[in-house]
């Protein structure tokens, strides 16, 4: 069987929501790009089952928002979190956030409750990785410049002068193709092959405690307790610590059984017995699958292979705990990051040194969301383990217990208003950002400060008067191109405009239309990058625009 030979700028290994995004994010913006997966289907088990609202700003660009929610818990549905001895027992704790219906809707009563609606389009959605897969498969397969090769795996590879040999293997016939790429990138999870074949290690508190997942299909599961349909629900029974989470509002659940001890064995478990005794009752369930994993906080040492053209993205560059739901996040914006980078290096308007600053703003995201999902696990662990079993007990001893942990719960559950965490992350000291001298804004986990500090995301302000999820954003402007946002009073800027086109590099200009917005953008003119986030502001333009457009395409990264 004669070996073909593929030509491709950009081969992607792995097809999981962070390679599908970064074939997606390749295509929309006109790039060629091949993807292999081993799986010639999505994943059939949920694993991450929350898009935070700072993905669902990348896809709405995209626009596929409603594809996403027609596979999301059903856009009525309460989002609540609930604590429960076990599920049919005693209710210790709510939680309530907003549905989808509220998020898009944006009633009054909704805004006043909950003030995570002012500072995105979005909120947190619940979807299942199994059913995100298919909608970003779907979009990546629409884009003609994409390749998708289900059914490959990466064999080998090797990187040679300006490129990357690679060799892929058709798992269904073994026929074997070469591919020549200038960049390969890891997106083959936490087990990544390429990470070890580059002999990358990870740094961090690495593995820590073990779970099992149990995923279930069962009509009954809604008719053997009264929390009603919500979308987490947490059990603190000392046998059965876990986490049930609805998948689809209806019938299909999962089950995380948390094992507080790293040493003890998870392989010898029944699935009924488990379930049970966390619900606290039998009922009928059709088992779908079963997972043994661990909580994580690993970051690779390196992103990017010592040669230069292999590049490390989601599990295969950090690894997480799922407390807080940031671990497909961040690999999402990880792909969204190189994206925009190896576009703009391939079209020739940045040089190839603006991909040194990949790693440079991505890892630091990387420590500091695993850090906040690991501590997220650890103060869970932490009243979990301080539960005593008289929890469940009848009379005023279980009373003062239950009062007691209740107390604990309050304080860990802050951890799940975590807006911050998905919008407020900024590339400070990032190397293609130029700061201005004023102090940074506080990183606050559980709340939004908006601002246009450079490194930040820029702000969400609607422009009309449509204010439900519907209307207009400014953050409709990013995306594709760099973006010069004006008040309108700000001085003539002809010349970064000039600056920008004699680099050929695309720059449109916005103007904010109210006071309010002006306000919210705090300078006359905000620099912003085809990401989203601000790299320069100023009351005036720069006196070297020309110097200010290198900086920012990655002419002087070291």
């Amino acid at each position: 069987m004669a070996t073909t030979t593929i030509e491709t700028p950009v081969l992607i290994a792995g097809g999981g929501p962070v390679g599908l995004t970064l074939a997606g994010e390749l295509g929309w913006r006109g790039r060629s790009c091949v993807l292999v997966e081993e799986r010639t289907r999505p994943t059939e088990h949920p694993k991450a089952t929350l898009l935070g609202a700072r993905s669902m700003e990348y896809f709405r660009r995209w626009g596929i928002v409603d594809a996403i929610y027609a596979r999301a818990l059903p856009p009525e549905v309460n989002y609540f979190i609930t604590f429960s001895t076990r599920l049919a027992g005693r209710e210790l704790h709510r939680i309530t956030s907003p549905s989808i219906r509220e998020t898009i809707e944006r009633p009054p009563a909704a805004m006043a409750k909950y003030r995570e609606l002012a500072w995105s389009p979005f909120y947190k959605t619940q979807i299942g990785q199994q059913a995100l897969e298919p909608v970003l498969l779907d979009f990546a397969r629409a884009r003609s410049p994409v390749d998708l090769r289900h059914g490959w795996r990466l064999r080998d590879f090797v990187e040679e002068g300006s490129g990357v040999l690679s060799r892929i293997e058709n798992l269904a016939t073994g026929e074997i193709a070469n591919v020549r790429s200038r960049y390969l990138i890891a997106c083959d999870g936490g087990q990544s092959a390429i990470r070890r074949a580059l002999g990358i290690r990870m740094n961090g508190r690495g593995r820590m405690r073990p779970n099992v997942s149990f995923y279930f299909r069962s009509e009954a599961f809604l008719k053997v307790h009264d929390r009603g349909l919500g979308n987490l629900y947490f059990i603190f029974a000392p046998d059965s610590f876990g986490l049930f989470t609805a998948i689809d509002g209806h019938a299909e659940w999962l089950f995380q059984f948390y094992f507080l001890d790293p040493a003890k064995r998870t392989d010898a478990l029944d699935p009924k017995e488990v379930l049970f005794r966390a619900v606290g009752k039998p009922f009928d369930f059709e088992l779908r699958g079963v997972q043994h994993w661990h909580h994580h906080q690993s970051v690779a040492r390196a992103w990017r292979s010592p040669a230069g053209r292999v590049f490390l993205a989601g599990d295969a560059a950090h690894l997480f705990a799922p407390t807080g739901g940031v671990g497909m996040n961040t690999g999402i914006g990880d792909a969204v990051d190189l994206g925009w980078k190896l576009d703009a290096v391939l079209g020739g308007s940045a040089p190839e040194s603006l991909l040194d600053s990949y790693e440079r703003e991505r890892k630091p995201i990387a420590v500091r969301n695993s850090t906040i999902s690991a501590n997220n696990s650890d103060k869970i662990d932490m009243v979990m383990d301080e539960t005593p079993p008289e929890i469940e007990a009848d009379g005023p001893e279980g009373d003062r217990v239950r009062k007691a942990v209740k107390r604990k719960i309050v304080w860990m559950a802050k951890q799940f208003n975590s807006g911050g965490t998905h919008l407020g992350y900024r590339y400070a000291d990032s190397p293609i950002v130029v700061p201005d001298g004023t102090p940074e804004p506080p990183d606050d986990f559980t709340q939004v400060v908006p601002s246009t500090w450079p490194g930040c995301r820029a702000p969400h302000g609607w422009l009309g008067e449509d204010r439900s999820m519907r209307g207009a954003s400014t953050l409709d402007w990013f995306g594709r191109d760099w973006v010069l946002v004006r008040a309108r009073s700000a001085p003539d800027s002809a010349g970064l405009d000039a600056a920008f086109a004699s680099r050929g590099m695309k720059l449109a200009t916005r103007t904010l239309p109210t006071p309010e917005l002006e306000a919210l953008y705090e300078r006359p003119l905000v620099l912003v990058r085809p990401d989203g986030h601000v790299a320069w502001r100023g009351n005036e333009p720069p006196p070297d625009c020309e110097g200010l457009a290198d900086v920012v395409r990655g002419c002087h990264v070291d």
